[in-house]
């Protein structure tokens, strides 16, 4: 028998020099989908930098074992939710952040839209997985909604705006300087760049990376090596480039008077840590964020718990969703009976009856049709409860008498 199933290579079995072999593209992960389409009716598959996971409805997991193997050895860093309930709940909760490494974080949710996206796309998905798909991204904005559980900072960018907001209140007169224009800055650079800051500098060794940058995020570019003439018109400098050599030293900021905020996530670090002996300048360095990043963390844990009550209950209905449909067919076909019942009995009856009004007759046929709901009323009750208990079995008798409510 079909069943939901879940087979995920994450962070939390995988080592990243495992994860980073199976980074996959639009057109790979569309490909993949393709192939699974030809051995299972529905599948969906979810890639992001810590994570590559497959869904399914089939009752063969060979196929999806079998895909992984094509990047190697992989099976002992494979999780694997082999049956509803478990594959249920692992994807509603990595779509909560439950499952991430930053938990609460918000970007899986995007990352979840996008494989949905991509599922469509080749029409790898039916019923059951679109509406998997789609309640798991309601369970995920629902968890964040009604818990605290994405309020605190915890994310290298996150926490170096909170740096700068808990420093600089009134961003109006306040200019930033960037430095880096990678997947860190990027990240940071996304944040900042929706604030009502006074100037945003990017800096980049690549003044085309900068400039390009620079009309993603409505900023100014600046080339690395020129970052030393602006030095005195900033007020927060954030290093998150990668670097083998200090880009700022101590010396840098000799003649500035005025009092400048550093925010360095870069790694190797982007800042002198001299800096700090400097009594206008403020330097934050990892270590520093850390304290933050591990509070933030402890009060998202905190939230979990309520974040599974939610996911429970969610559960408990997309379950009753799928056994219900099972039998829908079957209610529409019993209904469809009964109309056409109804319709035959008012075609024999109504001439019978003599010259009846408009009004007599409404009241006929309103008779009829509420008769037949109160029969048919008490089956389909008991039906859509049997479909919640498909493994148990019952004595045709004792089903007549529920049925029929005798």
């Amino acid at each position: 028998m079909k069943r939901l199933v879940g087979v995920e290579l994450s962070h939390q079995q995988a080592p990243l020099a495992i994860r980073e072999k199976i980074s996959l593209t639009s057109e790979d992960i569309s490909g993949a989908l393709l192939s699974f389409k030809r051995t299972m009716p529905e599948v969906s598959i979810i890639s992001t930098c810590n994570r590559l996971a497959v869904y399914a409805l089939t009752d063969d997991l060979v196929p999806i074992f079998d895909f992984f193997r094509e990047f190697g050895p992989l099976d002992p860093y494979l999780s694997v939710y082999d049956h509803d309930t478990t594959a249920i709940r692992h994807l509603f909760a990595t779509a909560s952040g439950l499952e991430s490494q930053a938990i609460g974080e918000h970007e899986i949710l995007g990352q979840i839209k996008k494989a949905y996206s991509l599922a469509q796309g080749v029409k790898s998905i039916g019923p059951v997985m679109d509406e998997l798909i789609r309640r798991a991204i309601s369970v995920g904005k629902k968890v964040r909604q009604q818990t605290a559980i994405g309020q605190y900072p915890v994310s290298l960018a996150s926490v170096s705006y909170e740096v700068i907001k808990n420093i600089h209140h009134d961003f109006s007169d306040v200019s930033v300087l960037v430095l880096g224009t990678g997947e860190i800055s990027n990240l940071v650079l996304k944040i900042i760049s929706k604030k009502p800051f006074k100037n945003l500098y990017i800096a980049s060794r690549s003044f085309h990376r900068a400039q390009s940058m620079q009309n993603l995020y409505r900023g100014k570019a600046v080339m690395m090596d020129n970052i030393r003439e602006i030095l005195p018109e900033v007020d927060v400098v954030i290093g998150a480039t990668h670097t083998s050599a200090y880009i700022l030293h101590k010396e840098d900021f000799a003649h500035i008077d005025k009092k400048v905020t550093m925010v360095d996530i870069g790694l190797p670090r982007n800042f002198d840590p001299a800096i700090k002996e400097l009594p206008h300048v403020n330097l934050h360095d990892l270590d520093d964020l850390k304290t933050i990043t591990d509070h933030g963390l402890a009060k998202r844990q905190e939230e979990v718990p309520k974040a599974m009550d939610i996911i429970t209950n969610e559960i408990t209905e997309f379950i009753y969703w799928v056994n219900t449909r099972q039998v829908s067919p079957l209610i529409s076909a019993y209904y469809e009976k009964l109309d056409v019942i109804r319709e035959e009995e008012l075609k024999w009856a109504l001439p019978k009856l003599g010259n009846l009004d408009e009004n007599q007759q409404k009241i006929i046929e309103n008779l009829i049709s509420r008769v037949t709901r109160r029969v048919s009323g008490k089956p389909i009750e008991k039906l859509r409860h049997f479909s919640q208990e498909p493994h148990i079995e019952k004595n045709p008798i004792d089903t007549f008498k529920e049925l029929f409510d005798l």
